[in-house]
């Protein structure tokens, strides 16, 4: 008798489940699990091992294992196997053929019929692709089905739905992250909406947060270890291994020991849930934003919903129901194995249960706020017990950024980091949930604004946005990029702050100084990437992208905003959404403040101010995505003067006005990244005196070890960073927040000088030259 066959080609593990006219069951894929490692191993005679085979083989040669491709399905460049270039589709055809070759063996013929899921929020761009996939397999006849909607289906099949009901599924894998709306009908099921997702997110990240928790723990052990030797690679693919268990394990105990045996040492290190959630928190917080918003596209209220149905591996972490639950008062429902429930549903999956268009289902505009009966928290998510525990840094041997790129190497193809989480390992102060939805009452402020957003465009992430050039190795905590001025124009470097004097030249304009200059860099929340402004006369600045070590240098936009057509400084980049930036921009007399996508799109209008001599600069957001800090001023009408009008915030979503929180000559706001609520910024105080400055936006204080004075605005104190003894401009934070970098003297011989946040460290100079001056550096997301 024919079958059915329904597979789910995952990023970390592909399922496949079969149906012959009664009840679906999983086909049994692998040797231990019903699943298999969505791996490939490439041998010498070009045949490729597939799931637990090739992980075997792979522990002793990395360099012919290939995983995470479907990351990097629609990539135009290539992945490099053994000195092979091979498309990302060409590898997913292959897995996909070998489930097939396993179903027709276990089952004596080929499946009458398979259905392929895909992530619902893949635009028709990547779905083209799936095609393309389908076709290299040469698997016979195939039809394609929504992740989602396969969940959905399972469910129904278990649970009690009426046409009408609504359900939200969100799926959680091991590299990607969607969520959408569906609604029950008679035939099956149809999608509200706009799915949701974020594509580069999910248990591989979390799994390399814990394994770089553990290797920051070894310190020096890690630093000895030889990758170049048979022994000290099958340490590390082990270490790996037992990292990703203890993580598997923290879903139902509330801390492990990760025994660690490396060539000529054995030790352990512990890990509890609590430092678990809080590596993980910011990236988990980032999908429940995602499920407030497909919940708007699809004009749906928390409270009409069924239950959000929780699907993928990574969504067993208990962390994930706390936040949904506490977010949205919904219940959550989590199947034993959901890891087999897109394949269980994606066989039961018919042709009646096409998707209706996006355009045509939940108009987003006029909806009732989501959440609990229908109304939504300011700010965000609320906060948990335990993913807002105050956990003290543990005391660790930096790792060199050579080890660093030693292990990544020696990975095999295993993901670095993906935006949000590498940054999350790190010192906290304060309830930063709470923190982050304590939006200060909106107050006007000075003159020096005319209007507040009048326009606002649903915040959503645009299917057909360019890819950014992302390189191999993000580049180590310990440097900054700082723009190098001299007599061959502006250029960038990359200097080390753990290794003073060192530093690389990422960019160069040969010449003199007018022909041209590459400043204002900011790095990238997973610092693979960079943006800087370059200028070459007589052309306006315009906004640049590259890989974090200078590579593949291109303009930024497709097309520059109206907005920007006189001018534009560097942007913040948004951690929480990589494809989005703020910027400040000048068109005739108005000055204003956007969030705008890579491809140049005006999302939305923060903030204007028009009028001779009026400017708005230096925008900087907020680490949990809620908030932009900017500077608003008056040019100066003498040299020298310091009149201007402080820093400003003003929420993300355009809910409220600009509110100010300091004032004076202030400028070049930096959020920590690990306060949310810290800002450092510049402040005048004499001629020829500027000093960094701390503050908490919210009025609460500092924890400072060094001078406190009175905020006129606000309450509180201050807490003065530096003594004001020279000029100190242009701060920027060190990833784990727990340093700040700063340029220190006049232009024409600026030095960056470096300072710990608890003055145990005084500010001491990382990198000078004999020749040219520095300007702003960036250590950063801003």
């Amino acid at each position: 008798m024919g079958y059915r066959l329904g597979v789910d080609l995952g990023t970390t593990f592909t399922a496949a489940a079969m149906r012959n006219g009664g009840p679906p069951s999983m086909l049994g894929l692998g040797n231990r699990a019903l699943q298999i490692p969505s791996v490939l191993y490439l041998q010498e005679d070009g045949q490729f091992l597939v799931g637990e085979a090739a992980e075997r083989r792979g522990a002793t040669d990395p360099s012919r294992v290939v995983r995470e491709f479907k990351r990097r399905i629609g990539d135009p460049i290539p992945l490099m196997v053994a000195g092979t270039p091979f498309s990302a589709q060409a590898l997913s055809a292959r897995l996909l053929s070998s489930v097939v070759a396993t179903a027709t063996e276990r089952r004596g013929a080929p499946p009458d019929e398979i259905v392929l899921t895909y992530p619902a929020n893949w635009g028709a761009y990547k779905r083209e692709l799936v095609d393309q996939v389908i076709s290299l397999a040469d698997v016979g006849p195939t039809v394609t089905c929504p992740e989602p909607q396969a969940a959905a289906i399972q469910y129904a099949a278990q649970a009690r739905l009426q046409p009408g009901d609504r359900v939200a599924v969100y799926d959680l894998g091991g590299g990607t992250f969607d969520v959408c709306v569906l609604e029950k009908t008679g035939n099956g099921f149809t999608i509200l909406g706009n799915p949701e997702g974020i594509e580069q997110l999910g248990g591989v990240d979390f799994d390399e947060a814990v394994f770089q928790h553990v290797v920051g723990a070894l310190g020096p052990a890690m630093e000895q270890l030889d990758l170049d030797t048979p022994e000290g690679r099958t340490a590390l693919t082990r270490l790996r291994r037992d990292c990703v268990e203890a993580k598997e394990a923290l879903s139902v105990d509330v801390d492990t020991m990760i025994p660690v045996t490396l060539p000529g040492r054995s030790t352990s290190v512990r890990l509890t849930r609590a430092e678990l959630e809080t590596l993980i928190a910011p990236a988990l917080e980032q999908t429940v934003e995602a499920t407030g918003r497909a919940l708007r596209a699809a004009g749906t209220t928390s409270d009409q919903l069924t239950a959000i149905v929780l699907v993928g591996g990574s969504s067993r972490i208990p962390l994930v129901s706390h936040l949904l639950q506490s977010r949205f008062s919904t219940p959550t429902a989590l199947d034993t194995h959901p890891k087999h429930d897109i394949a269980l549903g994606a066989v039961q999956y018919t042709d009646t249960e096409a998707t209706a268009p996006l355009s045509a289902v939940g108009a987003t505009a006029s909806l009732p706020a989501v959440g609990a009966g229908g109304s939504q928290a300011a700010g965000g998510a609320a906060g948990t017990g335990t993913a807002s525990r105050v956990l003290p840094k543990p005391t660790r041997t930096p790792i060199s950024s050579e080890t660093r790129r030693r292990i990544a190497i020696a990975a095999g193809g295993v993901a670095l980091l993906a935006v949000g989480v590498f940054v999350a390992i790190q010192l906290t102060s304060g309830d930063s949930n709470n923190q982050a939805t304590q939006n200060p009452p909106a107050t006007t402020p000075t003159s020096v604004v005319t209007s507040a957003p009048t326009s606002v465009t649903p915040s959503v992430t645009a299917p057909t946005l360019k890819a950014l050039p992302l390189a191999g190795i993000p580049v180590s905590e310990s440097e900054l990029v700082i723009p190098l001025q001299n007599g061959d124009g502006q250029s960038l470097y990359l200097a080390d702050a753990g290794n003073p004097g060192k530093s690389v030249k990422l960019s160069r304009f040969a010449g003199n100084a007018a022909a041209g200059v590459d400043s204002g860099p900011v790095l990238s929340p997973d610092r693979k990437s960079m943006i800087f402004t370059r200028s070459t006369p007589p052309a306006k600045p315009a906004l640049w992208v590259s890989g974090a070590d200078g590579s593949g240098a291109r303009p930024l936009f497709t097309k520059v905003p109206a907005q920007c057509a006189d001018g534009i400084t560097r942007p913040a980049w948004n951690t929480k959404v990589p494809t989005q930036l703020v910027v400040a921009c000048l068109a005739g007399k108005t000055s204003g403040l956007y969030l705008v996508d890579t491809d140049g799109k005006v999302l939305k209008q923060l903030f204007t101010a028009s009028g001779q001599g009026v400017g708005v600069s230096d925008p900087a957001i907020s680490p949990d995505g809620n908030r932009v800090a900017f500077q608003a001023q008056r040019v100066r009408p003498v040299p020298g003067s310091p009149v201007g009008t402080g820093v400003f915030t003003v929420p993300l979503d355009g809910t409220q006005k600009a509110r100010q929180v300091t004032t004076g000559a202030d400028a070049d706001p930096a959020w920590s990244p690990v306060l949310p609520g810290v800002i450092a910024y510049r402040h005048f105080l004499a001629e020829g005196s500027w000093a960094i400055f701390l503050t908490n936006v919210d009025g609460s204080p500092v924890a400072c070890n060094r001078a406190l004075i009175s905020n006129p605005i606000g309450g509180g104190k201050l807490c003065q960073f530096t003594d004001g003894s020279t000029l100190d401009q242009d701060p920027t934070w060190s990833p784990h927040g727990d340093q700040l970098a700063f340029r220190r003297g006049p232009v024409t011989s600026a030095r960056i000088y470096v300072a710990s946040l608890d003055g145990r460290q005084a500010p001491h100079p990382i990198w000078t030259t004999d020749v040219g001056n520095q300007s702003a550096s960036s250590w950063t997301a801003r």
